[in-house]
């Protein structure tokens, strides 16, 4: 999985057409925070010589790279080898990072919400929810090596295989994310962090609450004490919501012990209660 421990920021000052200006870059290293600093500087070094030479700078898409998230838990599997990461993402929910158990992330179609079709026939179209839970019963139905949890979240359905592990950066599991028609930057990401990501708590701003105040690497002991202090009033606020709730299950529910060790985990945290409102 690629999450590091560490985080370091440089800056460099190069000239454009008009005027000078900074670029800020962030590296990271799984060493120290000195290792961190000494890539951000070299970094910065090289992006400000290529662009007083008007070299092309390279860019970065959204999932070439790793996330800026703090680490809360580490989870160490059977084998002795890490499982499973718990972060904070730069809004300040918790994810979980499944080193092989897989996650599918679902969104239901922004436009099938609001067809003219399903307006024309009312009640008698099918809704985002039947349609999807439909296709994952013939996926399942025609492969029955796999068994699935569907859960429904605030925005479309989460899956998880139970019985088998993975590997997030081989081909048959990008292809089986597919399949499931899996949200194309979420494979995108799983592939790049070479991890499953889950979100375990809800979305702030659909608490009542606003985003923090600032974002992991904190620039001082005041900028971390005020995230401290937005994150007591989120976690106080999200307690009154769930992030999903198990509607579904496709095939056996035995699991490996590591799979039904990190499905515990994923349901304490955001299966909180169904007479909760998603968020």
């Amino acid at each position: 999985m690629k999450i590091p421990k560490y985080w370091a920021k440089s800056t460099a000052r190069v000239r454009g057409d008009r005027g000078e200006f900074d670029l800020t870059f962030w590296r990271w290293s799984d060493v120290s925070q000195a290792e961190a600093a000494q890539a951000a500087d070299a970094r910065a070094r090289d992006v400000a010589a290529r662009f007083t030479s008007f070299d092309k700078l390279e860019r970065y898409g959204y999932a070439d790279r790793p996330l800026r998230e703090e680490i809360i838990e580490s989870i160490v599997g059977s084998d002795g080898r890490e499982a499973a990461v718990l972060t904070r993402n730069s809004y300040g929910a918790l994810i979980l990072n499944a080193a092989r158990v897989m996650f599918i992330d679902i969104d239901f179609d922004a436009q099938a919400k609001s067809s003219p079709l399903r307006r024309l026939m009312g009640k008698s179209a099918p809704s985002p929810l039947a349609q999807q839970l439909a296709r994952l019963e013939d996926w399942a139905r025609q492969r029955p090596q796999f068994s699935l949890r569907v859960y429904r979240t605030f925005g479309g359905l989460r899956g998880l295989i139970t019985n088998e592990l993975f590997d997030p950066t081989d081909a048959g599991s990008i292809q089986i994310l597919q399949s499931l028609n899996s949200d194309p930057l979420y494979v995108r990401l799983c592939r790049a962090q070479e991890c499953f990501r889950a979100r375990l708590t809800p979305k702030p701003w659909r608490c009542g609450v606003g985003n923090p105040p600032s974002r992991y690497p904190w620039s001082s002991s005041g900028a971390e004490l005020a995230y401290r202090q937005w994150e007591r009033v989120y976690e106080y606020a999200a307690n009154r919501y769930t992030t999903c709730e198990l509607i579904k299950e496709f095939g056996s529910t035995s699991m490996p012990s590591d799979v039904a060790r990190i499905v515990a985990l994923h349901d304490r945290y955001a299966c909180r209660g169904a007479d909760l409102e998603l968020a």
